[in-house]
Order: C-alpha cells, then structure tokens, then sequence
C-alpha cells in the first residue's frame, strides 16, 4: 500500500476543479473571479484562516449600515446544509487573530439549504466550479437559499472585510469561509459597540474544537440571528457545549425575495422525519473538469475497504477526535482515502468519511487523473 505526498496547490487543482463544495458570490469574494490564484471550494485546513489567505479584490461591495446585505452562495456539494455566521473586520490585511472577527449574524441550521443530501449539479460556472438550483429566497427546500443580512446602524464607516463561515451539517466535520471587501456607510461610528460584538467562532481546523455530526449549535452567536432548524444531539463534538439561542428581534432580517418574513429574531423550522439510513454524500465530478471517471459494470462488486494508517504526531494529522461510524483516521488533512472503487473521503482534522463517486463512476478516475492524489490504492483500481 503505497502513501503519497500531496501539496496543498494539487490538492487545489484536483478537488476545485472536479468537486462542488460552496463559494459566496455576492457580496463579491475575494479571488472570486480573473485573478491569478482563484477562491477554491475547500475547507480551510487545506487552506489558512482566514480566507484561504486569498485577498485579491475583484470588487468592493458598498453596504450601508441599518440596511440589509443579500449573501448569496453556489456551489455543487452542500452536505444537507448546516450553520453559517457572518462576521466583519475593519483590520487590512484581514487577521489571522479569530478575535478581531466581530459576529454580526448567525444562522443555525438551514443554511444554505435544507436538503436530505447534496443538490443535483446544474452546471458551471465561467471558472469550472459546480453549481446548483437557486432558491431566490431564504425559505426553500432543496435548493440554495440566499439570505438578506441585517448590519448594524451602530458600525463604524469605512473599509472592511465582510465574511461568511460555513459548519457543514453532513459529511467531513470543516469549516468553510469566504471573504469580501465591502465599504460601509450611514453607520453611527460606534466603535465600542463593534468591540463589544462577540468573535467569530472558529473550529474544525487545527489547534481548534472539533464540532459534532448534524446540525452546529454554534457557541456565542450573538444578539442577532435565526434558528431553521434544531440542532442534533451531540452536535458540539468537543466543542462547547451551549444552550438554543433566543435572538432579538426588529433586525430586520428580511427574505431575499420571498421568504417567510420571520425579519431577525428566532425562528424555528421542526427537523424533518428521520430516515431509515443516511443519505449519501456525493461530491458529482462535471465531466468538463478534466476529472477522468470510469464505468462500473452492473455486474461489479466493490472491493473491501482499505485501512488507513492512524495519523500521528509527525505525519500532519488533524488532531482528530472521536471517528464516527463507517469513518476511519486518516494521516495527513487533505489527504484522499480510497475506501473502495466507488468510495472515498477526505481526510479532514485527521478522520476521513466515506463518500460515493458519482453514479457510473469509479475511484480509478481520481487515481487516472493524477496518481499521486489517491491513498492509499484500492485493490484493483
């Protein structure tokens, strides 16, 4: 069983290209598009906190405080949803101190969709990133919702940096942040009352918590925000353990074009009826993304699953806590672990969960398209 090394610049061409994942697009993020290094769809681990260390403007997005900003996000692989906060900086360049991240906004499950699995792949964007149905509004099933954030009249004038994190509900435990430069406006200039706001949450990443499965009871969201739907038992991992939030309300946080009008303050959607079994995590490869794919015969049978060796101190691992069901450690984050044929996960805070291929499809394309980005091999493929 041979382990190979990945740098995080392949490991970048390989899973921005074939893969979905989520971008922010409005406001415009940093990097977004016609630069040199272009804002990737992974998790920050494979790349740093914060925003990927990404801070090319393309455009600076005008805001004015005591309005709403839409936050509108695409992308081909939304892991069922989960929890999002939005945060700001006046700080250039933006710091790599978690602290000097002020939450404005935070959304607990429901965000950005609320769907039993990932979303059917659409089709591309001018950047070969995957994405999927719009839902126009903040109240929709099975499609991407987009959100009308509430910024505070109280916020100081200027230049700054307006972010978007992302707890993913189903799959790997990451983390998921973009970045936009924004100017706002009309503000009060109250500074203590930007200070006084609390910090942007940070976990999944190393030297950092490690949130449960399901639905992310986010510690200290705030005064203001939503609740879609209920966080899951043991959500908090190893991270803080908090009580449901009561937010306020007259944020008005109103929907992005037909939503249900709850305006800012807590709102709860009752979860859907649990499923027999777990929904699959597919990550559908475009076929325009240069990611070689191969046809499973009918008749085929997969393979068994191969071990992983368990991460150590000196091999990069993640520092990974509990490896829930049917995962297994992983040696170095960013690292594809074949499970079978038609399987694999990435390895992310040192535990890899499965996830299928696309359908028609096996592990031998990852393995065709670039050999040293699958480990270990799987028998056969």
């Amino acid at each position: 069983m041979t382990i190979y090394t990945t740098s995080v610049a392949a490991l970048a061409l390989l899973l921005g290209t074939a893969h979905g994942h989520m971008v922010m697009t409005t406001p415009t993020s940093f990097n977004l598009h016609g630069t040199a290094k272009l804002l990737q769809v992974d998790p920050l681990g494979a790349f740093p906190f914060p925003c990927q260390g990404m801070f090319d403007v393309v455009e600076t997005t005008s805001i004015t405080a005591g309005n709403t900003q839409t936050v509108k996000v695409d992308g081909g692989a939304q892991h069922g949803g989960g929890s999002c906060q939005f945060s700001l900086t006046y700080e250039n360049p933006p710091p790599a101190d978690k602290s000097k991240w002020k939450t404005i906004y935070t959304i607990i499950g429901g965000c950005p969709v609320q769907a039993e699995t990932n979303l059917p792949v659409t089709g591309l964007d001018a950047d070969g990133r995957a994405q999927s149905l719009q839902c126009g509004n903040d109240s929709g099933v099975e499609c991407i919702r987009q959100f009308d954030i509430p910024i505070p009249k109280e916020l100081p004038n200027g230049n700054a940096t307006f972010a978007w994190t992302w707890y993913n509900k189903i799959g790997n435990r990451e983390v998921y942040m973009n970045c936009a430069p924004v100017t706002i406006s009309g503000g009060a200039g109250n500074q203590q009352f930007f200070e006084d706001l609390p910090p942007l949450f940070l976990a999944n990443v190393p030297g950092e918590c490690t949130t449960g499965n399901g639905v992310f009871n986010i510690p200290n969201p705030g005064r203001y925000g939503r609740i879609l739907e209920q966080p899951a038992p043991g959500n908090e991992g190893s991270c803080p353990k908090a009580d449901l939030p009561t937010f306020e309300g007259g944020s008005g946080s109103g929907s992005g074009g037909g939503g249900n009008g709850s305006g800012g303050g807590s709102s709860v959607v009752p979860p859907p009826a649990p499923s027999s079994s777990a929904p699959p995590v597919a990550c559908p490869p475009p076929s325009s993304s240069g990611f070689i794919t191969q046809t499973v015969p009918a008749s085929a049978s997969p393979t068994s699953v191969v071990a992983a060796p368990a991460p150590s101190a000196t091999n990069g691992g993640g520092g990974a806590g509990t490896v829930p069901p049917g995962g297994q450690p992983c040696p170095e984050n960013g690292a594809i672990i074949c499970f079978s044929p038609t399987s694999f996960g990435l390895c992310a805070n040192g535990v890899a969960i499965p996830q299928p291929v696309a359908p028609g499809t096996t592990t031998a394309g990852i393995r065709k398209a670039n050999d040293k980005f699958l480990k270990p091999n799987c028998p056969g493929v």
